[in-house]
């Protein structure tokens, strides 16, 4: 017998199959990163961290956990850059490493635009990435300065952070 699901009925229903809350949350974000609209407004930020991500699931994972924070800095740095170059504001730096002072920026122009709730949750986000690249950078240059060593557990914070960060300002911005 034929069985007749509405979209919105199989939608639920497939969310309610895919796991607990938080694997939801995950697979949430991680479709919305792979989805095309995404990939291509933001192709090199994409790339960067598909490539931290599928390394995250690599088998020499412990070998690669530096080269994750390389490409997750490099991601986020894509991702701003981008972000400049659609909204064009004037007097950004064009020093990619300087993503918070870029990301400022950008926002600034913006403000207008967002509502009185949507505005100091950027400005919150912005914060939370500021974090996010101390750990990423930390994760970069292998945890030396901390004198802790990596673990997988590192790896997998910044990659799903750095999709977290890319994921609410994109969807935020008007």
């Amino acid at each position: 017998p034929f069985i007749y699901f509405s979209i919105s009925t199989l939608s639920e229903y497939l969310k309610a199959r895919s796991g607990q809350p938080i694997q939801r949350v995950e697979i949430t974000i991680h479709n919305f990163l792979n989805a095309d609209a995404f990939q291509k407004k933001y192709p090199l930020a994409y790339q960067k961290w598909a490539e931290a991500e599928k390394l995250l699931w690599s088998t020499d994972t412990q070998h690669q956990l530096t080269t994750i924070g390389h490409l997750c800095r490099e991601a986020i740095q894509e991702f701003t850059s981008a972000l400049v170059e659609q909204y064009q504001p004037s007097g950004v730096t064009d020093d990619k490493a300087k993503t918070i002072a870029r990301m400022k920026v950008v926002l600034a122009i913006q403000s207008e635009k967002l509502g009185t709730t949507v505005k100091p949750f950027l400005e919150a986000l912005l914060s939370y990435w500021g974090t996010t690249s101390d750990l990423i950078q930390r994760q970069e240059h292998g945890g030396l300065k901390e004198g802790q060593p990596l673990a997988w557990e590192d790896g997998r914070r910044i990659v799903f952070n750095t999709a977290v960060v890319m994921f609410e300002i994109d969807r935020a911005l008007p």
